[in-house]
């Protein structure tokens, strides 16, 4: 085996591994979104404020690792879909954190809000899955 495929195959398990923990505390951070929102249902007070705020950090966090994804893993392979798979997640939360605050100032948009959350998870799951196969075949 050449020296230089050796420090390669070991700089794509460091990635695979850095990125699969990332995107695994976004799909984390996607199921305690629907805690919260269940909580907030069920009339916990402070629910409200903790659903609000886990939106923003995910808000902030899916775009951040989209961007870093996007122009760090241009080269590695599987690392461009990885990128798109995080930027498009990003949209989708900022779909859903318009709809969520739309909907908290009276819209008629709960309809979307709830099964949009749903599918975030799947979603981010995809995100994940997409991870563990960074760098590989």
């Amino acid at each position: 085996m050449r020296p230089h495929a050796l420090i390669e195959g070991s700089r794509s398990a460091t990635l695979r591994q850095w990125w699969s923990v990332t995107t695994t505390l976004i799909a984390v951070a996607i199921l305690i979104e629907a805690v919260f929102a269940g909580a907030m249902l069920s009339g916990v007070e402070w629910a409200r404020a903790a659903h609000a705020a886990n939106a923003v950090i995910l808000l902030a966090s899916t775009s951040a690792a989209s961007l870093v994804a996007i122009v760090t893993l241009r080269r590695i392979p599987h690392g461009t879909k990885l990128g798109l798979t995080l930027l498009s997640l990003a949209a989708v939360v900022f779909l859903q954190t318009a709809a969520g605050k739309l909907s908290a100032e009276g819209a008629n948009l709960m309809w979307a809000h709830v099964p949009l959350g749903a599918a975030l998870v799947g979603f981010a799951g995809l995100a994940a899955a997409r991870a563990r196969r960074l760098g590989g075949q």
